[in-house]
């Protein structure tokens, strides 16, 4: 045998079972998430807010609903994840290697390769899953007929199957659209487990596309993939050894078909493209998702080692597979082993709760933050209108004031002051609570006045025109008696008099109009005060309150994940 095999069989003896402290930590996000659940599932909405203005409320409600959908499936992907994780109690004694492709890729054969190689008398137990998702015991007849995984001239694994080899656990599973829902379902399950990915893709046509939706989707959930770019082998045509030129059973008219590897100059360039193309999917923020890349072909290696071709098997690079999986196995099985389900719930939080610019998924923290972030925008450039509203509204009523006492001005005497003053009042009622709902309405679809008949808020009575008098003094020259005597000189006297000076009727008016813009703004204002304590406010402290709860999770999730890093 090959020292390369060799030495890889050998070392999958020296696997061992590693313990963690994952159950912890899971139970740690889980009791996260349920909490959040718990708090935002029983976050109602006023339904006042959600028609007082109908743009503002709908965004608030899609913002909230999704904070609910996004905690109830954290849960429901949380729950899936466990259910996952049992094929790894399933397999908890073992190295999990997934070999995860489309068809016709050359998974079978090389599994096939790895499990007919191995050691005399070293142990091997076969198993797969059927179409209907269900796990069947394969018959010791049929382990003996095949020898490995049942294959088709296709190279088509139609079923999920496996073996287990001393400390490893080889799967294979075929591509997802090959595949029946609960099949699909399965195999993801099982990649979710793995403790090392391998993908291969067909040297005649590597990285389709729904190859590299595929390897997108595990590049997401933090695995690292090594790339086989399977088949890397051709057939050439050469003399067949029987000399005849009829030919013989073994060849057309003296020609053979011979399978060689391809050239070395070949496989780096597509080697070279492979990790070009591949480099473009690999998120910034994941490190060391993929693993080495490089050409093989089970078939030629298979015919070198039954002619003892060493160089045709060397050239195969199966001997370059094996060095890389016996590295693996020695130096890094145990830290994969302990790692990947770390790095299964690293992805989990990474993809799932905290969220990332690389990772179309809404349902995430980083979603909510930016719908809260909108919503935050959007009222307080709700708010900046409403307040140009209330400053406007002052002039506003200033203006509507002179303008109707304007209108009377003319008519007003003491005698009709207190008949006019109160039609004045009616008057200007009804234009400034038209003025204050239009002025409202440009933001809120609807809206109450809390405007109250004035002519019960606002007293008209007490302004009385009146006549305006002055008392004024008059001096006269007493002609009396002593006067005539002309013994004391000349005599006078003061007498005061009353007279009327005008009335009071333009500081009565100007008192009127002040009193009622004044009162009219007061009244505006309340109304206005009103609004920002019913609408504005509940809307900020529901949007706070929606903050705190999002902050709170994300730092306790960090610093989970932090630690999930430090293992």
């Amino acid at each position: 045998m090959h020292s390369s095999l060799e030495n890889f069989y050998t070392a999958l003896k020296e696997i061992e079972t590693v313990n963690t402290d994952l159950k912890t930590k899971r139970e740690t996000l889980q009791q996260y998430t349920l909490s959040f659940n718990d708090v935002v599932q029983n976050k109602s909405i006023d339904k006042k807010i959600l028609e007082n203005n109908q743009e503002l409320g709908s965004l608030l409600e899609e913002t909230l609903s999704l904070l609910k959908i996004s905690s109830q499936n954290w849960i429901e992907y949380f729950n899936e994840m466990l259910e996952k994780e049992k094929f790894r109690s399933e397999l908890e004694d073992y190295f999990i290697v997934i070999i995860f492709g489309k068809v016709k890729a050359g998974k079978s054969s090389l599994g096939n390769f790895i499990a007919q190689n191995r050691l005399p008398k070293q142990p091997i137990e076969f198993f797969k899953y059927d179409e209907a998702g269900q796990k069947q015991e394969i018959k010791q007849l049929e382990e003996l007929e095949e020898e490995g995984f049942a294959t088709n001239n296709l190279e088509c694994t139609v079923e999920i199957q496996g073996f287990k080899l001393e400390g490893m656990a080889w799967i294979d599973t075929p591509g997802l659209g090959s595949m029946v829902k609960e099949n699909g379902d399965l195999a993801k399950e099982y990649i979710q487990s793995a403790d090392y990915v391998i993908y291969p893709t067909s040297s005649d046509s590597p990285l389709q596309q729904d190859e590299m939706a595929q390897l997108k989707e595990l590049f997401e959930q933090n695995k690292k993939v090594t790339i086989c770019i399977t088949k890397s082998d051709y057939h050439d045509e050469d003399e067949c050894e029987c000399g005849s030129e009829y030919g013989c059973k073994k060849c057309d008219v003296g020609l053979v078909k011979v399978l060689k590897n391809k050239s070395q100059e070949r496989r780096v360039k597509q080697e070279a493209y492979v990790k070009e193309e591949l480099e473009k999917l690999i998120p910034n923020n994941s490190e060391s998702v993929l693993g080495d890349i490089f050409s093989i072909s089970s078939h030629t290696a298979k015919r070198g080692l039954k002619e003892n071709d060493i160089e045709l098997f060397e050239e195969s690079n199966i001997p370059k597979f094996y060095t890389l999986l016996t590295e693996v196995v020695e130096k890094k099985s145990q830290a994969l082993k302990k790692n990947a389900p770390y790095d299964s719930l690293n992805a989990f939080i990474e993809n799932h709760i905290l969220g990332n610019q690389n990772v179309e998924n809404q349902y995430t923290l980083l979603s909510m933050k930016e719908s809260i972030h909108e919503l935050d925008e959007k009222i307080q450039s709700s708010m900046e209108a409403f307040s140009l509203l209330k400053k406007n509204a002052s002039s506003d009523i200033g203006s509507e004031v002179d303008s109707i006492v304007a209108s009377y001005m003319a008519t007003i005497d003491k005698h009709n002051a207190q008949e006019i003053f109160a039609q004045i009042d009616i008057e200007l009622e009804e234009i400034v609570v038209k003025l204050i709902q239009e002025n409202i309405q440009k933001i809120f679809e609807t809206f109450e006045t809390t405007l109250q008949d004035l002519h019960s808020k606002l007293n008209h009575e007490e302004f009385v025109i009146e006549d305006k008098y002055e008392t004024i003094k008059q001096r006269y020259k007493d002609n009396g008696l002593t006067n005539l005597w002309g013994l004391f000189g000349d005599r006078y006297s003061t007498v005061k008099e009353r007279i009327n000076v005008g009335d009071n009727k333009q500081e009565i008016i100007s008192k009127f109009k002040n009193s009622r813009i004044e009162g009219y703004n007061q009244i505006a204002q309340e109304n206005y005060q009103g609004i920002e304590e019913e609408f504005f406010i509940p809307l900020q402290n529901i949007s706070q309150e929606m903050k705190n709860e999002i902050q709170q999770l994300e730092e306790k999730i960090v610093v989970l994940k932090n630690s999930l890093s430090e293992v």
